[in-house]
C-alpha cells in the first residue's frame, strides 16, 4: 500500500501520483458504494492510499484527512442540498475574475473569498484581462480589497502584465485557480507555461457568459517548483456552510452587531440595530452591507 496524490478526475477514474509513477486507480468496493450518496467522494488535491496492481493500474482504499477545501454548495434542483467540493488540501487559491467580459461584481467576489476563508485556504483575486479597461475604472474595488487585507494583482495574457509576479505567488505552494466561465483561467495557466496546456475558449457575444472549456480539475506541476488546479468554469457559486468565512469576511459588521438591541436581529428593519445605525451614519459601505445581508440570506 503506498499514497499517492489525485492530480485528476474524470468518470469514476483518479488519476495518482505516486512514488511508482502515475496510477489510473477506481475505487475499492466499499468507497465505490459510498460514492454513489455523495456529490464528491475524492477529488483533486485528495491524499490517498493506494493499492499498485499491476503496471499502471491502481485501486484506492482510503481517503487521509483533508487539511483544507475548496466547495460550493450543488449546482441545479438534484444538487442544491449537497456540498460540491472543488479540490482540497490547497494552500492558497487564485480566484480569477474578469475586469471586462464577463465583468465581475463584488457581490461574487465576496461569496468566493468566503468559501475560501471556511474552507482554511488563503484567497488572492485577480482581476484578469486588464488590457480590456483602464486600471481606474477598477481602482477602488482593488483598493477596497487591499485594504481588508487580501491579495490583489492585475493580469493580462495579451500585455503579460502581472504574469510574472503570479508566478512568483505560485512558488512551492499547491494552489487552485477558481472563478466563473469565460473570466480566462485557462488563458492563465498556459501564460504561466508558457505553452497551450489547456483549451480556451471566447466569451458569448449576446450573453457575455464564458463557455466552458476545461471540463475536469486538473493539477499541473510548475517548472518553477509548486502546483497548481486549474478548475472548470462556473456559472453559479453558491455557499455551503460557510458561515464562519462569512464571519471572518465582516468582522467589522459582526462586531457592530454586536450592540444591537435584539440578539436576532436580522439588521434589516429592526429597531435599535447598531448595524443599520452605523450604515445610515455612513460608517459602512452601502455595497458591503447589501453584499453582507445577501451572504448571510443564502
Amino acid at each position: 500500500m503506498i499514497q499517492g496524490l489525485v492530480m485528476n478526475t474524470q468518470k469514476g477514474l483518479y488519476n495518482v501520483k505516486t512514488e511508482v509513477g502515475l496510477l489510473k486507480c477506481k475505487l475499492r468496493g466499499k468507497l465505490f458504494k459510498e460514492q454513489q450518496t455523495t456529490k464528491t467522494l475524492v477529488v483533486v488535491g485528495d491524499k490517498v492510499l493506494v493499492e499498485h496492481l499491476h503496471g499502471d493500474q491502481g485501486l484506492i482504499l482510503e481517503i487521509c484527512a483533508r487539511k483544507s477545501k475548496l466547495s460550493r454548495r450543488g449546482a441545479g434542483k438534484k444538487g442544491k442540498h449537497l456540498e460540491q467540493l472543488i479540490a482540497v488540501n490547497i494552500d492558497q487559491a487564485i480566484l480569477v475574475f474578469a475586469a471586462k467580459n464577463p465583468p465581475y461584481n463584488r457581490n461574487l467576489i465576496d461569496r468566493y473569498i468566503a468559501a475560501c476563508e471556511a474552507g482554511g485556504i488563503e484567497p488572492i483575486v485577480c482581476i484578469n484581462k486588464t488590457d480590456l479597461i483602464e486600471l481606474v475604472e477598477v481602482q477602488i474595488d482593488v483598493e477596497y480589497y487591499r485594504q481588508l487585507g487580501y491579495i490583489v494583482i492585475y493580469t493580462s495574457t495579451l500585455t503579460g502584465e502581472g504574469i510574472a509576479p503570479l508566478s512568483h505567488l505560485l512558488k512551492d505552494k499547491l494552489t487552485v485557480f477558481s472563478g466563473s466561465s469565460g473570466v480566462g483561467k485557462s488563458s492563465l495557466v498556459n501564460a504561466l507555461f508558457e505553452r497551450e496546456l489547456t483549451q480556451t475558449g471566447a466569451v458569448g457575444e449576446t450573453t457575455h457568459k464564458g463557455r466552458h472549456t476545461t471540463t475536469s480539475a486538473q493539477i499541473y506541476e510548475l517548472p518553477t517548483g509548486g502546483m497548481i488546479v486549474d478548475t472548470p468554469g462556473m456559472r453559479e457559486f453558491g455557499l455551503f456552510d460557510a458561515a464562519e468565512g462569512v464571519r471572518n469576511l465582516f468582522s467589522d459588521i459582526e462586531k457592530l452587531a454586536i450592540n444591537c438591541k435584539f440578539s436576532n436581529c436580522t439588521h434589516s428593519h429592526e429597531p435599535g440595530c447598531a448595524v443599520k445605525r452605523a450604515l445610515d451614519e455612513g460608517d459602512i459601505d452601502p455595497q458591503r452591507y447589501e453584499s453582507y445581508q445577501k451572504l448571510n440570506s443564502k
